[in-house]
């Protein structure tokens, strides 16, 4: 017989070890590590699967929906060169939803009492007066280059007064949370409503007119020629825009609008080689970016909006790299 090996790895009676944080017993080969590994993933998982679908199901199934239509909107800011519009849209819906957190009060007063915050289609009218107001500003500048200026002035201006608004108003603890990372996790079946009609009926006429939008996107000329103004296209397009953040923004916050309008289109556009690929790889990069943020965000207790951000830089950088890599051999 061969010596007996000293490692207790190989030792008969030592196939087990005592976990010093948990009062379980963990296996020491390697398959075995392995397994007790691969179940606490898929528990982690399951759990994670019944907390979104059970307790947050109406934020989860908005989330969901948005990840998809919002990606592909983006493409066409990205493909206009207007990333700061992508930008500026769900900033400026935000500034009219803390204006009305603000103004809320002094229209009722009961407020002070109830604390209250306003209702849903106060906050979607202050949205939308808010945008009508940008948007129409930023159309009446001559240039795309103007209008991205305009934009980025719009972006600083207004997160800055959302910030303002909300610190000043009687709901301070809550309306500096929901500025921050949004309320995804509290959204009612009436918001997840609104949010899904409004995304199926963007969905519908950006599909219905996707010829029109991404020719008037890509060549300027060639759509004069062919009889599509461009300025009126345009306005179409920052309507969509406008429409979109205007009912989503109150509902989940301006982060999660603004990172999915911009980061998907922004990062894989380099490796785009058509523009219907190009819109679905986006709308896939949104959810799958949607399903790991509630995962990860279940499990660490994370807020929900700035995970999805991170989420989606990381998801979008992967495909990124992968494309290229696999164009260059």
């Amino acid at each position: 017989m061969g010596r007996k090996s000293r490692n207790p790895l190989f030792r008969d009676h030592s196939r087990f070890q005592l976990d010093p944080c948990h009062p379980t017993l963990l296996p020491r080969s390697h398959n075995q590590w392995r397994n007790h590994t691969g179940g606490i993933l898929l528990n982690s998982l399951l759990e994670a699967w019944n907390l979104s679908t059970g307790l947050f199901l109406d934020g989860f199934l908005a989330v969901l929906v948005a990840s998809f239509v919002l990606p592909a909107i983006g493409t066409l800011l990205v493909l206009r060169k207007m990333p700061f519009v992508a930008v500026a849209v769900p900033g400026i819906a935000g500034a009219g939803v803390a204006f009305s957190y603000f103004i809320w009060p002094t229209i009722f007063a009961i407020a002070y009492e109830t604390l209250d915050p306003p209702s849903t289609f106060f906050q979607n009218l202050c949205a939308f007066l808010f945008l009508a107001l940008g948007l129409l500003w930023l159309s009446s500048r001559e240039s795309r280059d103007r209008i991205e200026s305009g934009a980025v002035l719009l972006f600083v201006v207004t997160l800055a007064l959302s910030e303002i608004l909300l610190l000043d108003s009687i709901y301070d603890e809550f309306s500096h949370r929901w500025l921050h990372h949004g309320h995804v996790l509290s959204v009612l079946e009436s918001g997840r409503s609104r949010v899904i009609g409004t995304c199926l009926i963007i969905a519908a006429i950006a599909g219905f007119y996707r010829r029109e939008l991404w020719l008037t996107a890509i060549d300027r000329e060639q759509a004069t020629i062919s009889g599509l103004p461009e300025k009126r296209w345009l306005l179409i397009h920052l309507f969509l825009a406008g429409v979109a953040s205007g009912m989503i923004v109150p509902e989940l916050g301006p982060q999660v609008v603004l990172g999915l309008l911009l980061i998907p289109a922004t990062i894989s556009f380099p490796a785009a080689r058509s523009l219907s690929g190009y819109a679905w790889t986006c709308a896939t990069i949104g959810i799958v970016s949607t399903l790991l943020t509630f995962w990860v965000s279940m499990i660490q207790d994370w807020p929900i909006a700035p995970a999805l951000i991170v989420i989606l830089a990381i998801v979008s950088l992967i495909h990124r790299l992968i494309k290229q890599r696999w164009w260059a051999t």
